[in-house]
């Protein structure tokens, strides 16, 4: 019989955790791969659609074009599934390490202050003393296990969705196999050299220009994310500062002398929530 000890248990409670995160940058990898192998396939069926020939023979282009139409729909579809399973995903995270120190910290500071109370109070109105360390440890085991159990709940959506992607992705190659097929053996290429008319494309530069802007709008996306945290995380100070100002202007004289007020225990520091591919997130 194997006896587990603690820091095994909060060991291997890491590990999940890790394994999780490994999970979700290797999911995050495969939609950026497919991304690349959409732009390739779209590129493609836009070729053929663009230098489709209808003069010679117009019943084979109508098929090539009635095959390009099915892979972009088609294609469509798989894009669809991989942006779902590339975005709005929200991941649980530790705590930054200063926030977990300063729960140590504050519950050893709630420790001299129980010391100075107990010494005001009567026996049976003494409170007991926390341990730190234990607490600690007990809460980061804790925090790895519901992140851990959250990034695992998300990260089986998200491979739902590749899997879906992928699926959809090698079904539009058919299509797109068969109309290339027939546009080289037929040769419905309009700037063929046995044929007069020039063309020129410009559908790759104006793919990658429109590219460009997306990854702009994203980036602006993530500041204005970053910028609505901090503005949330002043307020709740403001907040706290008015409060504490508040309860500090009611209090009232006595004639006899006032009860001592019991330290409050430190509260432990919340998880921070985060988009997927996103530098920052908004704690919850």
């Amino acid at each position: 019989m194997i006896i587990l000890s603690d820091n095994t248990i909060e060991a291997i409670y890491e590990k999940m955790y890790v394994y999780e995160e490994e999970i979700k940058n290797s999911i995050s990898i495969k939609t950026q791969l497919m991304f690349t192998a959409m732009f390739a396939l779209l590129s493609v069926a836009a070729y053929l659609a663009r230098f489709l020939d209808f003069t010679e023979k117009p019943t084979i282009a109508c098929i090539i074009a009635f095959l390009v139409f099915g892979v972009i729909a088609i294609a469509a579809v798989s894009v669809y599934f991989n942006c779902r399973a590339f975005s709005g995903s929200e991941f649980n995270r530790m705590p930054y390490a200063s926030e977990v120190k300063k729960y140590h910290d504050d519950q050893l500071s709630y420790n001299g202050e129980l010391t100075e109370y107990n010494r005001q109070v009567k026996p049976a109105e003494q409170l007991e003393w926390v341990d730190p360390v234990h607490e600690t440890r007990a809460y980061i085991s804790e925090t790895y296990v519901q992140c851990a159990t959250h990034n695992a709940l998300v990260n089986e959506k998200r491979s739902r969705w590749v899997f879906k992607a992928v699926a959809t992705f090698l079904i539009a190659c058919i299509p797109l196999m068969s109309a290339s097929f027939l546009f080289v053996v037929f040769d419905m290429d309009t700037s063929s050299p046995r044929k007069s008319i020039s063309v020129r494309d410009d559908y790759v530069g104006d793919e990658i220009a429109s590219l460009k802007d997306k990854l702009l709008m994203t980036s602006a996306n993530a500041k204005m994310a970053d910028l609505e945290k901090r503005t949330m995380i002043l307020e709740g100070v403001l907040l706290a500062k008015r409060s504490q100002n508040l309860s500090e202007s009611n209090k009232t004289a006595s004639e006899q002398a006032p009860k001592p007020t019991a330290p409050v225990k430190p509260a432990a520091p919340p998880r921070r929530m985060t988009l997927d591919e996103a530098p920052a997130g908004e704690k919850k």
